[in-house]
Protein backbone atom coordinates (compact mmCIF):
# COMPACT_ATOMS: atom_id res chain seq x y z
CA UNK A 1 0.00 0.00 0.00
CA UNK A 2 1.24 3.48 -0.90
CA UNK A 3 -0.20 6.72 0.45
CA UNK A 4 -0.53 9.58 -2.04
CA UNK A 5 -0.69 12.98 -0.37
CA UNK A 6 -1.68 16.18 -2.15
CA UNK A 7 -0.65 19.14 -0.01
CA UNK A 8 1.09 22.49 0.10
CA UNK A 9 3.89 24.20 1.99
CA UNK A 10 2.95 25.59 5.40
CA UNK A 11 0.02 23.17 5.84
CA UNK A 12 0.10 21.69 9.34
CA UNK A 13 -2.10 18.71 8.51
CA UNK A 14 -0.02 18.00 5.40
CA UNK A 15 3.08 17.85 7.59
CA UNK A 16 1.27 15.66 10.15
CA UNK A 17 0.23 13.28 7.37
CA UNK A 18 3.82 12.88 6.17
CA UNK A 19 4.96 12.32 9.77
CA UNK A 20 2.24 9.71 10.33
CA UNK A 21 3.38 7.82 7.23
CA UNK A 22 7.02 7.97 8.36
CA UNK A 23 6.19 6.78 11.89
CA UNK A 24 4.15 3.86 10.54
CA UNK A 25 6.77 3.09 7.84
CA UNK A 26 4.22 3.56 5.09
CA UNK A 27 5.57 4.41 1.65
CA UNK A 28 4.14 7.70 0.44
CA UNK A 29 4.28 10.11 -2.45
CA UNK A 30 3.88 13.83 -1.70
CA UNK A 31 2.62 16.10 -4.47
CA UNK A 32 2.42 19.86 -4.08
CA UNK A 33 -0.81 21.49 -5.24
CA UNK A 34 0.00 24.34 -7.61
CA UNK A 35 3.33 22.78 -8.64
CA UNK A 36 2.88 19.03 -9.24
CA UNK A 37 -0.89 19.24 -9.87
CA UNK A 38 -3.30 22.12 -10.40
CA UNK A 39 -6.13 22.72 -7.97
CA UNK A 40 -8.57 22.08 -10.82
CA UNK A 41 -6.99 18.73 -11.72
CA UNK A 42 -7.00 17.67 -8.05
CA UNK A 43 -10.67 18.60 -7.74
CA UNK A 44 -11.43 16.52 -10.83
CA UNK A 45 -9.51 13.57 -9.38
CA UNK A 46 -11.29 13.82 -6.01
CA UNK A 47 -14.65 14.13 -7.72
CA UNK A 48 -15.93 16.92 -5.49
CA UNK A 49 -14.92 20.46 -4.49
CA UNK A 50 -11.62 20.55 -2.62
CA UNK A 51 -11.83 22.94 0.31
CA UNK A 52 -8.90 21.76 2.41
CA UNK A 53 -5.57 20.00 2.24
CA UNK A 54 -4.21 17.42 2.41
CA UNK A 55 -6.21 15.27 0.05
CA UNK A 56 -5.15 11.64 0.48
CA UNK A 57 -5.44 8.54 -1.68
CA UNK A 58 -4.33 4.96 -1.05
CA UNK A 59 -2.87 2.92 -3.88
CA UNK A 60 -2.74 -0.88 -3.68
CA UNK A 61 -3.03 -3.87 -6.01
CA UNK A 62 -6.78 -3.26 -6.50
CA UNK A 63 -6.29 0.36 -7.57
CA UNK A 64 -6.42 3.82 -6.04
CA UNK A 65 -8.98 4.83 -3.41
CA UNK A 66 -9.81 8.30 -2.14
CA UNK A 67 -9.50 8.52 1.67
CA UNK A 68 -10.06 12.21 2.48
CA UNK A 69 -7.95 14.30 4.85
CA UNK A 70 -5.56 13.68 7.73
CA UNK A 71 -8.19 12.59 10.25
CA UNK A 72 -9.75 10.26 7.66
CA UNK A 73 -6.37 8.62 7.08
CA UNK A 74 -5.81 8.13 10.82
CA UNK A 75 -9.25 6.51 11.14
CA UNK A 76 -8.63 4.29 8.12
CA UNK A 77 -5.25 3.11 9.41
CA UNK A 78 -6.73 2.43 12.86
CA UNK A 79 -9.47 0.30 11.28
CA UNK A 80 -6.90 -1.62 9.25
CA UNK A 81 -4.83 -2.39 12.35
CA UNK A 82 -7.92 -3.54 14.27
CA UNK A 83 -8.97 -5.79 11.39
CA UNK A 84 -5.48 -7.33 11.24
CA UNK A 85 -5.43 -8.05 15.00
Amino acid sequence: MEVIIYGKAGCTNCDKTRMLCQIQSLPFQYLTVGEDISAEALQEQVGQPVRSLPQIFLRNDEGTTYVGGYDDLRTHLRQLSLAAA
